[in-house]
Order: structure tokens, then sequence, then C-alpha cells
């Protein structure tokens, strides 16, 4: 530890001590805090690693003969901010900081009357605890996204613990005190106590800023997505997170591998990420020979220039097949007549070739030529062939 006017003075002194250099670590006049500063080895400055053995060439071992060197020479070899350094050490130049500030948490305890048996009893007593919760979160401008409930129990039995723990989370941070407490009491309905319950501690430290929703002056009847998330919320918990799924797209060229099924969890920031298109050059009609010479002559009378200008390409898309709308878990091999895929009924191909080839990475490479086709009552397929073995595949159905 170490003590004195300036912060960057406590931290060399702290330093100077664990480095066995210096025994007064506790300076409070600034004349005292320049002498005893000057004494300290050069080598405890911040940057002085960065440097190398560089002070030692220029004669320079302890903070007072830095002092002493031109500033310029020093700024120019050693930079600026070892400038700025010296003068917040020696208290010539400010030195703002930002005061620590703890994380938010939220506790507290409540002794209970009587003991509690049953789980579902401690829910009256438990919405005591969640209104401070959300009188706290409503006079702080924040919002929770999980508590613990910590149960105190009576020593009835021998090897029955002393205390034991009730998490309850959800996907969106909210204050809405009923809500909560209706999560509470489905989590409550599941549990079984080990012991009688004399004592409850509610704790909370996920806290963040929470701004409430801007409203019109006359409300439409639109669908409120935080109602619908609670409604989520309020199914996991009464059906288990296991059986309330959502699809969630992955970053796969292959079909069968873009879409898979997760617990549903609420996204907080619902705005779409804006992709980049890939940009291609476009000529629309290529220049004549008279206009080549005029602008080989141009080139030749203007000086060689470097330009870091970028490229301007036209923004346009890649052009993409169309996907069907219901795609088969499994693809169903195809037979060949008269050299066409057949399915039921004779197919024809009406598009380009799409080619895709990925997996590699995990072993379930695929190398497949995806085409859409068509039978003669205009019906319309998603088909592919296997580059390797050329055996045709139905993957999916348009609509």
């Amino acid at each position: 530890m170490g003590c004195a006017p300036t912060a960057w003075g406590a931290w060399l002194l702290a330093h100077a001590r664990t480095r066995r250099v210096t025994r007064r670590v506790r300076i409070v006049k600034e004349t005292t805090l320049v002498r005893v500063l000057d004494a300290l080895p050069v080598s405890l400055v911040p940057s002085a690693e960065s440097h190398g053995n560089v002070f030692e060439q220029i004669g320079c071992s302890t903070l007072a003969d830095l002092r002493r060197l031109p500033r310029k020479g020093v700024a120019r070899r050693f930079g600026q901010g070892i400038l700025q350094w010296l003068a917040q050490a020696y208290g010539q130049a400010p030195d703002p900081r930002e005061a620590f500030s703890a994380p938010a948490s939220f506790e507290a305890r409540l002794e209970l009357q009587a003991r509690v048996e049953n789980a579902e009893a401690l829910l009256f007593a438990a919405r005591r605890l969640v209104l401070q919760l959300a009188g706290w979160l409503s006079a702080h401008h924040a919002a929770v996204s999980e508590f613990s409930l910590l149960l105190e129990h009576e020593l009835a039995a021998r090897h029955a613990p002393k205390t034991s723990t009730l998490k309850v989370a959800w996907a969106v941070p909210t204050r809405d005190a009923d809500h909560v407490l209706w999560l509470l009491r489905e989590k409550l309905n599941q549990t079984t106590l080990v012991a009688p319950v004399i004592e409850m501690k509610l704790f909370a430290d996920k806290v963040s800023e929470h701004a409430p929703p801007s409203d019109t002056l006359f409300p439409m009847p639109t669908s409120d997505n935080e109602s619908m998330a609670q409604l989520l919320e309020r199914l996991s918990a009464r059906l288990g997170a296991e059986n309330v799924v959502q699809l969630v797209a992955r970053e796969d060229h292959r079909p069968e591998a873009a879409m898979t099924v997760e617990p549903y969890q609420a996204v907080r920031d619902s705005k779409p990420k804006r992709t980049k298109k890939p940009k291609l050059a476009h000529v629309e009609n290529a220049p004549d020979e008279a206009s080549d010479e005029a602008s080989e002559e141009a080139q030749e009378d203007e000086p060689e220039t470097e330009t870091d200008e970028p490229l301007q390409l036209p923004d346009r898309a890649v052009p993409s097949q169309p996907r069907p709308s219901w795609i088969l878990e499994t693809p169903q091999k195809l037979q060949l007549r008269n050299e066409r895929p057949f399915y039921r009924r004779p197919l024809k191909l009406i598009s380009r070739t799409e080619r895709i080839e990925a997996g590699w990475w995990d072993g379930n490479g695929v190398q497949r030529d995806y085409y859409v086709a068509s039978d003669d009552r205009g019906r319309m397929f998603w088909l592919y062939r296997e580059r390797l073995s050329g055996a045709w595949f139905l993957h999916g159905f348009f609509g």
C-alpha cells in the first residue's frame, strides 16, 4: 500500500515497497513527495519495460535524472505520454479519476413467524420480498432478469441442509411484480422442501437499466411484443424450458443444416443486421476504338499519381434461386426414365444449376447440383444431383 497527495505518487510508493527500494510509503506534504519520488529508480515508470535498457544507456537511473532531461528530447524519444505521467505523479497536472461504483444489487430478508413445511405456502411471505424488489427497481429506473431465494431451514433432521437456494430467471428484464410472482408460483409448485423453512432471503444482482416503453396518445390494437415474451416465459416455467422451442437460423449453406431447434430465448435487441451484398462489376456497353485512343492520350498527358480511392462498383446482388416452402427431412432418391428424373411423372429442369459444396469441416460434406423442376401438371419440385455418384434426389416442394 502507498499513501500520497497524488494517485500516481501513491502507486509509485506501493510498487517501490514491493521491490524494497524504499521504506517510506506514507507522504502527506507535496514538498516531501517531490524529494521521495526523485530518489526512486526510473525502472518504476510503467512504460520502462517497453524501452528496454535505454534509460541506463543515457545515464538516467532515478526519476530526478529523468526530470532533468530536455523535455523535447524526452518527448521525441519516449513519447509525450511520459511527460504527462510525470506531471501527474508530482502533482503538476490534474489527474481526474472516475469514482468506483459497485454493481447494483438488492437484498432483503424476512423471518417467518412460524415454520413452513409446504413450498406453496412460501408464496405469501415471498410476495412481500418481491414487492420490495419491485419498488427498489422502480426507484432506480432498473429491471432485473433473475433473482435467488435463499431458504434457511430448521435443523429438524440430522442430515438436512441448513440452507437451500431457489433460482428464478426469465428472458427479458422486467420489474413487473405480478409477472415475477407468477413465475415464482410455478417454481414453488415444482419444488419439494428438504426441511421446514424459518427464514427467507431474496438476492438479485442481475440488474440492468430499464426505460419505460413509449406509447401513443391514442393506443392502437397492435401486437404487444412484451406480452408475447411474458407468455412464452410462463409456458417455459410451467412446461419446462426444454419443451418451449424456437427455430434458429444457422450460417450453413446446406439446406438441412441451415435451421435448428433450440429452447426459447427472447431477443432483446431485435434490430435486423444489415448484411453486405456482394458487388459485381457490370459493363453496359464496351467503348469503341476512338474512345480508347482518346482515353490513352488523356492518360499520357496527365501526371502519374497514386490514388487510394476505393473502387466504386454497382450495388447488384448475385441472383439466387428460389427456395421451396417445404423441405424434406430426408431427401428421397429418384429413379431415371429416359435419362430424366421421375417422381410420379417425368420431371423437366427449368432452372440453371446451383452448386452447393459445404460441410467438409464436420465430416458431413455434400457436393450437390440443385435444380428447379416441374411436371406436366405445373407442380414444381426442388431436386439435386450428387456430383460423385450422379444419383438424383428430391429435396423439397414448392407451394
